[in-house]
């Protein structure tokens, strides 16, 4: 074969690869309104005082009231924490605190969970003065798109969080 003939027939074959069309996840937003009930769930990744901690969660919400379940690696570990018209209880015991004092005290760290349905189910990205919160990533789940990985760097407190959302679900 000449030069010029696979000079030309690999100009072709590179020309068809970049013909290749992107899958494109629009990020437009799918719902108007935030559901009343619904769950989420995945990893939360957490840098904070100079530690770093990795947990699952398992997010079960209905109008106000919600259940998180955090898991530590491996399933070692497990918390309850639930809020509902009784005030917060962990593993079923009511504690006198609201959930980011709880979590700040016991953990170290909390992240906005009132907050997370407007970033979930409507993509926005500015809805607390202390938490800058950025999109990274969208996925497609049952034919809506949600937030994939969400990023949340706290304004005031050292705590970076990356939150990878597996699953989400509206519930009826």
């Amino acid at each position: 074969m000449s030069a010029m003939i696979r000079i030309w027939l690999l100009v072709m074959l590179l020309s068809g690869c970049s013909t290749i069309p992107e899958q494109v996840v629009h990020t437009s937003n799918t719902f108007k309104v935030v559901p009343d009930a619904w769950q989420a769930q995945g990893r939360v990744g957490v840098v904070f005082n100079g530690r770093t901690e990795n947990v699952g969660f398992k997010l079960d919400f209905k109008k106000q009231a919600y259940q998180l379940t955090l898991t530590a690696t491996l399933g070692v570990g497990q918390i309850m924490i639930e809020s509902n018209n009784l005030g917060l209880l962990v593993d079923g015991k009511l504690v006198e605190s609201n959930f980011e004092h709880w979590m700040t005290r016991e953990l170290g760290w909390y992240f906005p969970i009132q907050k997370l349905a407007p970033i979930l189910f409507q993509h926005e990205q500015q809805v607390d003065d202390k938490w800058a919160i950025s999109i990274a990533n969208y996925q497609q789940i049952n034919k809506v798109n949600y937030p994939k990985i969400v990023r949340l760097n706290h304004l005031t407190k050292p705590i970076k969080i990356k939150l990878l959302i597996s699953e989400v679900n509206q519930l009826k």
